[in-house]
C-alpha cells in the first residue's frame, strides 16, 4: 500500500482546493472551507499518489473525496473515464456505486417511515400486489422493513449480475421470482429476524414495496424524494441516454472496457453518482444542514445505530464499524463499500468525529486502489499504518499485458518466492485472471492460468471446475482433460451441480455453447 509522493507549493494546493470546493459547491451548496496545513499536506499527497495508484493496478480512473471537521477538503477526479476518447474523470462524472447504492436507497424508505407511510416493523407483504413471497415454513408475516434493510429478514440472494446492454431486462416482479441472470429467486430461507445474511433481494423487495406505497417508478421517486433534496443533481438510478453519456466507461479485470451492467434491482445495485454528489452524501449522513431535508435527525440516528439481530454490524442501510472492530484509529464509522463488473466504490464516514473517505473507480479491481488510500488516510489520521497485502491478480496484469500470459506467471512464482506477504495468494486471485481472458476469447491464456491455479491448490474444488470451464471451451481435442477436471471437482464437492452438469454434456458429445 505504498507509493510515490510528489511536491506542489502550499499557495497552489491552497487555490486548487478553493477551485474544488468551488465545484463542489455547484451540486452540494457548502462555504468553501479554511484548509490548514495539515489538510493542505495530506491532500497534495493524495494528488501526488493516486496517479500512481491506478497505474500499479490498471484502474483507468477514480475520484476521491476527503471530508474533515465536517467540510470537504478535497474532491476530484484522476485519470480517464474514456480510455479510447481520453475523457478525464472530474468531480462531476458519474460511476455506478454498485451495492453502494443501497445505503442511499434505504434513505428513501425511511423518508416514507417519516411521513407514517409505511410501518418500520409491518409486514410488508401486506403492502404488496404485484408479487408475492413463495411458500416457506417460515413466516411472511416476519418480513419487515427494519429487518429488509438490516438484512436480518431471512431471505435469498446475496447479489446480482447485471445484464449486458443488448438483454431485455425483466420486471421487479420478474425479478424476484427469479429471472435475474442466475441470481435465482427471493425466498425466505431462515426465520425473520433469528440473524444477519446480507441479500440485495431483500432490497430488491424494498424498491418494489416503494413503488407500491409511491405509485411510482423507483428512480423517479429517489430523484424527487433524497437526490434532489441532498443537492445530488449527477445522480441517478435511472440508465438514461444522458447518464450513460456522461458516466465513465466500466473496465474489466484486464484494464479493457467492459459493459457496464443492467440492473432491474436498481436499489440494491443501479445506482450512478459524481464524486460531487457523493460528498453532498456523505455529509448528510454525518448530519449536517441538509439531512433534515429527507429525513428526522432521530431516524438517522436509528439508521446508523446496530439494528436487532445484526451483532452490532449493521445498521438500516449502513454497515458500522465499531471502536476496536474496524480503522484503527479506533473511530466508530459507518458506511457501505460497492462493486459491480467494471466499477468498485469505497465509502466510510464518521458521524462524532465528521470525517470521511470516499472512493470511485471504474474498474473491477478498484479495491486495490481504495485500499491504498485507505491506508494512507489512516496512517494520516492514527500514525499507524496497515500492511494490507496487495491483489496479485492485480499486480501482474502490466506484465500480462506487454509481455505476454508466460511472463506474468513467472512474475506470480516470482513474487510469491519472495514476497509472499506483501500479496494476496488465494484461489480466487488467478481465477479471476482466467474467466476475463475466456470471456475475451483468450482461451488457450484461460488455460494456462488455470493450470498453475490446480498446480497451487489441488485440493480446491472451484480451482478444478474453472479449469475444466477452460478445457471445455477449447473443443472436442480438450473433451478428455475437462471431464478429469470436472470429476475431480465434483470429488471434492460433490454438490457442484455445474460439474455433475458439464461431465453429463460431455459424456454424450454435446459440446454447444460450451
Amino acid at each position: 500500500m505504498l507509493a510515490r509522493i510528489g511536491m506542489f507549493r502550499g499557495t497552489i494546493v491552497a487555490a486548487l482546493l478553493l477551485s474544488q470546493a468551488a465545484t463542489v459547491s455547484a451540486g452540494c451548496p457548502a462555504v468553501p472551507p479554511p484548509v490548514g496545513s495539515r489538510e493542505a499536506a495530506f491532500v497534495r499527497q493524495t494528488v501526488a499518489r493516486t496517479p500512481s495508484y491506478l497505474a500499479e493496478f490498471s484502474i483507468p480512473g477514480a475520484a476521491v473525496a476527503v471530508i474533515e471537521n465536517g467540510r470537504v477538503i478535497m474532491a476530484r477526479g484522476f485519470g480517464m473515464a474514456d480510455v479510447v476518447r481520453k475523457v478525464p474523470v472530474t468531480a462531476a462524472t458519474p460511476f455506478n456505486i454498485g451495492s453502494t447504492s443501497k445505503s442511499v436507497s434505504a434513505w428513501g424508505a425511511m423518508r416514507l417511515v417519516d411521513e407514517g407511510k409505511i410501518g418500520l416493523d409491518d409486514p410488508v407483504q401486506q403492502r404488496l400486489t404485484r408479487w408475492r413471497f413463495p411458500a416457506s415454513s417460515f413466516p411472511a408475516e416476519g418480513v419487515t422493513l427494519r429487518r429488509l434493510l438490516s438484512h436480518t429478514a431471512g431471505l435469498s440472494v446475496s447479489g446480482y449480475r447485471g445484464w449486458g446492454p443488448d438483454d431485455v431486462i425483466p420486471s421487479l416482479e420478474q425479478s424476484l421470482s427469479g429471472d435475474d441472470n442466475g441470481a435465482g429467486a427471493v425466498k425466505i430461507v431462515a426465520k425473520p429476524g433469528s440473524g444477519w445474511s446480507y441479500s440485495g433481494g431483500g432490497y430488491t423487495l424494498m424498491q418494489l414495496l416503494l413503488e407500491e406505497v409511491t405509485g411510482r417508478h423507483f428512480a423517479d421517486y429517489m430523484r424527487d424524494a433524497v437526490l434532489r433534496p441532498l443537492g445530488m443533481t449527477d445522480s441517478s438510478f435511472a440508465l438514461t441516454p444522458m447518464v450513460l453519456g456522461k458516466a465513465a466507461r466500466a473496465y474489466d479485470e484486464l484494464g479493457e472496457e467492459t459493459p457496464t451492467p443492467r440492473f432491474a434491482e436498481l436499489a440494491a445495485a443501479g445506482m450512478y453518482a459524481s464524486i460531487r454528489d457523493m460528498t453532498c452524501y456523505g455529509l448528510a449522513s454525518i448530519g449536517d444542514a441538509r439531512t433534515s431535508k429527507v429525513l428526522k435527525p432521530a431516524t438517522l440516528d436509528l439508521m446508523t445505530a446496530p439494528a436487532p439481530a445484526t451483532d452490532g454490524q449493521w445498521g438500516l442501510g449502513y454497515a458500522i464499524q465499531a471502536v476496536g472492530k474496524g480503522f484503527p484509529d479506533g473511530v466508530e464509522r459507518v458506511g457501505h463499500d460497492g462493486g459491480n463488473r467494471g466499477w468498485q466504490t469505497f465509502f466510510w464516514v464518521s458521524r462524532t468525529r465528521r470525517d470521511g473517505l470516499i472512493v470511485l473507480t471504474n474498474g473491477s479491481d478498484g479495491w486495490n486502489v481504495s485500499n491504498q488510500l485507505v491506508a494512507d488516510w489512516m496512517e494520516w489520521k492514527s500514525g499507524h499504518r496497515l500492511p494490507i497485502p496487495k491483489s496479485i491478480a492485480a499486480s501482474i496484469l502490466h506484465t500480462l499485458h506487454t509481455r505476454g500470459v508466460p511472463a506474468a506467471l513467472a512474475r506470480y512464482r516470482q513474487l510469491k518466492a519472495t514476497a509472499a506477504k506483501d500479496y494476496m495468494f488465494n484461489p480466487g486471485e488467478l481465477n479471476r485472471i482466467g474467466y476475463a481472458l475466456l470471456h475475451r476469447g483468450r482461451i488457450d491464456d484461460a488455460i494456462q492460468v488455470w493450470e498453475l491455479n490446480a498446480q497451487e491448490y489441488p485440493g480446491d474444488w472451484d480451482v478444478h471446475d474453472s479449469l475444466g470451464d477452460g478445457y471445455a471451451a477449447a473443443g472436442p481435442a480438450r473433451a478428455g482433460d475437462a471431464l478429469a477436471s470436472f470429476r475431480r471437482s465434483l470429488e471434492l464437492n460433490p454438490q457442484n451441480a455445474h460439474a455433475r452438469e458439464m461431465i453429463e454434456r460431455l459424456q454424450r458429445g454435446d459440446m454447444t455453447s460450451l
